[in-house]
């Protein structure tokens, strides 16, 4: 008799082996799965947004130091005939000369200009809501303007607006 438990014991251990063997999650385990698909970015079929920014950071150097201040405002973006696979837009803020660069990200839908007197100015529409029907965004303007009169030297000043965007028609 105890041959014969014996012989039951190694055959249902042999039998649970293959059946681990086999199964799809020891297979899982041996061999890794391929990363699951990034989800697509809605954003890349926008043609317009309104944006609107509410929180307003200027920064610029006195005397050789960096000085920020904060302040609350209105300011109002637009921007139309987004195109993010041929990469390019228009916009209610651009200066003459300038042309809008759309650059389609993961998670992001980025506009970029360079004016003609080197201004760089860059929105950033995240592909996340800040309050239902609108998305989380940020503009900054980077400027400098070189300036220099008796008493008086200009120094680069940097902005940046922290708002939100709505998609248009």
């Amino acid at each position: 008799m105890p041959v014969t438990i014996r012989g039951f014991l190694a055959s249902l251990l042999l039998v649970s082996l293959f059946a681990l063997a086999g199964s799809p999650k020891v297979l899982a385990q041996r061999r890794p799965l391929a990363p699951p698909p990034l989800p697509t970015n809605f954003l890349a079929s926008v043609k317009n947004l309104k944006c609107v920014f509410s929180v307003w950071v200027s920064a610029s150097w006195k005397n050789g130091d960096a000085q920020a201040q904060v302040k609350m405002t209105d300011f109002m973006l637009t921007f139309s005939s987004i195109d993010a696979q041929e990469g390019t837009a228009q916009s209610s803020n651009v200066g003459s000369g300038s042309d809008i660069v759309a650059r389609l990200s993961t998670f992001s839908l980025h506009f970029i200009e360079v004016t003609s007197s080197g201004s760089l100015k860059v929105t950033t529409v995240f592909n996340q809501e800040s309050h239902p029907g609108k998305l989380k965004a940020v503009y900054a303007q980077h400027d400098y303007l070189r300036m220099s009169i008796p008493g008086f030297e200009a120094e680069p000043t940097v902005s940046q607006y922290y708002g939100e965007c709505e998609v248009g028609s």
